[in-house]
């Protein structure tokens, strides 16, 4: 009797201690979540969970208020710092959205025309086959330079890659396919601000003056040096079944690189964070903390860039897969068509992704520093959120 006794005491201490201990971990959690959207922090903490995440953070603004922002996790693999309202995140291709955004805005103000040729702003550009070339060719990956072959360090010199486009010849006749213009697509689009900005800004500091310090919100494409403890470092273990290439793992531990955070790569090197980014969506689609801060594009101007101008149907000539594209911006009605017409906004490498669903008038952003090798990977961190999102919205 004495030894089941004991057995039964040595059982359920184990059982209070397992317990115990699930109750005691601490994700690091932290931020603002509104009455009624505690199921996105629920599924935030799953991604941590899984292991999915090191370390993220999650926005949302519905009807121009914020509603969500977390971070939780840690800044990096030695998880002794927390992942905390103060991190930045390098967010790769979302930065393409914020790009599209920059160049709507100077449609909007009469010093880009979408259906003007390159050339009326960017005499160099054409030659070589490029001259018939519009902005919206650019735009919407129909440019025919999806790459460049270039050493890394020139990635860090704008004239340089600049010269380097415009001796380029195109890879198919502009305006006649698309296929995504992974890096070329910031410098092409980027040198079109430059030309046309009275103050012959770089793209980077036009959106820093135009957008980021008008809006109240962080978006880099060149930051500061003075910032740079701030940023997480990417963790790339999960992509290592992906990369038997050496010079692959050299390409993406160089998005971890000081110098080229500070240089301006608009293709793939922004660097924020997901409440910034959902405030900017949010920002195109109306005002923002109860009218204070008034929105970005006018309608008419978002209709345009949000066009589809790849026309239904047409694959990616190289990678043989569907997408479509605005001026810019990805459109989201066939990849989510559960936020309803008219979303848009852009994916990043890894997970990370920034959007607007009108039809909802919410906003949307995710970024973390664990890369996966896969879309399907990468949308498990957030596409159930946004399922949850849309249900509870049509209730």
């Amino acid at each position: 009797m004495g030894c089941c006794l004991t057995l039964l005491l040595l059982i359920f201490i184990l059982v209070v201690s397992t317990i115990s201990y699930t109750k005691t971990i601490d994700y690091n959690i932290r931020g603002t979540i509104e009455p009624g959207w505690e199921f996105i922090y629920d599924l935030f903490q799953d991604n941590f969970v899984e292991h999915r995440d090191i370390g993220a953070s999650v926005a949302v603004y519905h009807q121009g208020e914020l509603v969500v922002g977390l971070s939780g996790g840690w800044f990096d693999q030695s998880q002794t710092k927390p992942y905390d309202e103060n991190t930045l995140q390098l967010v790769f291709s979302t930065t393409k959205g914020v790009v599209a955004a920059a160049v709507a805005l100077a449609v909007q103000r009469g010093l880009l025309n979408y259906s003007a040729l390159v050339t009326d702003y960017w005499p160099e550009y054409g030659q070589n086959g490029k001259e018939n070339t519009t902005v919206s060719d650019i735009l919407s990956h129909r440019a025919g330079l999806p790459d460049i072959t270039v050493p890394l360090e020139e990635y860090l010199n704008w004239t340089a890659i600049i010269h380097t486009l415009e001796q380029k010849s195109p890879s198919w006749a502009p305006g006649s396919a698309h296929s995504y213009h992974s890096l070329t697509y910031g410098w092409l689009a980027g040198e079109l601000i430059r030309r046309v900005d009275s103050k012959k800004r770089s793209l980077g500091q036009f959106v820093q003056d135009e957008i980021s310090t008008l809006s109240n919100l962080e978006f880099y494409i060149g930051l500061p040096s003075t910032e740079e403890y701030r940023v997480s470092p990417h963790e790339f273990s999960q992509l290592s079944q992906y990369l038997n290439d050496e010079s692959l793992n050299t390409v993406f531990d160089y998005f971890n690189d000081a110098r080229l955070h500070q240089a301006e790569v608009p293709g793939g090197n922004g660097i924020s964070n997901a409440w910034s980014i959902a405030r900017l969506y949010s920002l195109l689609i109306g005002d923002v903390d109860n009218g204070k801060y008034k929105r970005i594009l006018n309608e008419d101007i978002l209709k345009l860039a949000t066009k589809l101008n790849t026309p239904d149907g047409e694959l990616d000539l190289l990678l043989q897969t569907q997408s479509s594209f605005g001026m810019g911006f990805m459109l989201f009605d066939k990849t989510y068509p559960e936020l309803g017409p008219g979303s848009f906004g852009h994916l990043g490498a890894g997970g990370s992704v920034g959007l607007a669903a009108p039809l909802y008038n919410f906003s949307f952003a995710y970024v973390m520093n664990r890369m996966v090798g896969t879309v399907l990977d990468a949308n498990k961190r957030f596409e159930p959120m946004l399922t949850k999102i849309v249900d509870i919205l049509n209730k």
